[in-house]
């Protein structure tokens, strides 16, 4: 079984059949898709060359996509644990997604405060008005969910190694669990599935860095009661806030708490008491 499992991978690649309606498929063959395709084309642990048009969409996963002259894509292109090789932007009509791509693109809004715009020509002034606006919605959500911050502040700080590799493996899997979406249901089901899963990341990240704030500002008044919380939350959020301005090191200091506070609101699940405190 094993002598033919490796005959079968070392197979030469196969081309496509003529023009078909139904989705090409190929496990551990590469595939060259030589005539146009009216439906998909999905591959695993396979590489994959468009050298005709595929009206559908394409999903590779762990192998490498590449065009030949007339090869194009008419839907989505997702390639997973592989590459993209194109000579220019590649001719996909659709969306070319892939975890490196949609994980630069998170990590890039990430380092960006909430408070600042992309491009140069930011003005200081909106950047306070920023700040301030996001202190006032920071403030209403410690309103409602006191507790829930608090409980989820004291988990971060019992483990605070483990929140950030929580939070690294969460925003990892939530990109995952989008890309995957975008690729394998149909565009009237993986737009709803994957914004519902961009609202979750963006809740966890909310709420995470509402607990962060806490935190960091019930450390640097030393207190930590339920009347000083809203002192503490102001505290924090001043001093990581002032810190996010600073070039270069700033981005870089959100980014990490934007991925530390993901890690929190899951670890803590969202403040939820683990057992029920006696009256």
């Amino acid at each position: 079984m094993i002598l033919a499992a490796l005959l079968f991978l070392a197979a030469p690649p196969v081309p496509a059949a003529a023009s078909s309606s139904r989705t090409l498929t190929s496990v551990g063959r590469d595939l060259v898709v030589a005539t146009p395709v009216d439906g998909r084309v999905l591959a695993a642990l396979a590489n994959v060359r468009i050298e005709a048009r595929v009206a559908g969409d394409v999903v590779v996963w762990g192998g490498d996509v590449s065009f030949g002259p007339g090869g194009s894509v008419g839907g989505n292109l997702s390639v997973f644990l592989g590459a993209l090789r194109s000579e220019g932007a590649p001719p996909v009509a659709g969306v070319v997604s892939t975890p490196g791509s949609l994980l630069r693109l998170y990590l890039a809004e990430m380092r960006r405060a909430p408070w600042e715009t992309p491009g140069s020509g930011v003005v200081w002034g909106l950047r306070l008005l920023g700040l301030a606006l996001w202190l006032g919605v920071t403030m209403a959500l410690l309103y409602v969910f006191g507790s829930p911050f608090a409980r989820a502040a004291a988990q971060a700080e019992a483990s605070l190694p483990i929140s950030a590799l929580a939070g690294a493996l969460t925003v990892l899997t939530l990109l995952l669990a989008a890309a995957a979406l975008l690729a394998l249901l149909p565009s009237s089901l993986s737009v709803p599935a994957a914004l519902a899963v961009g609202a979750v990341a963006v809740a966890a990240k909310i709420f995470g860095m509402g607990a962060l704030f806490l935190l960091l500002g019930q450390k640097l008044l030393g207190a930590f009661s339920a009347r000083r919380r809203p002192a503490a939350l102001a505290a924090g959020f001043a001093a990581l806030g002032g810190a996010s301005l600073i070039p270069v090191l700033g981005p870089v200091l959100w980014a990490a708490a934007s991925i530390l506070a993901v890690g929190v609101a899951f670890l803590s699940r969202f403040g939820t008491p683990r057992f029920r405190l006696g009256t």
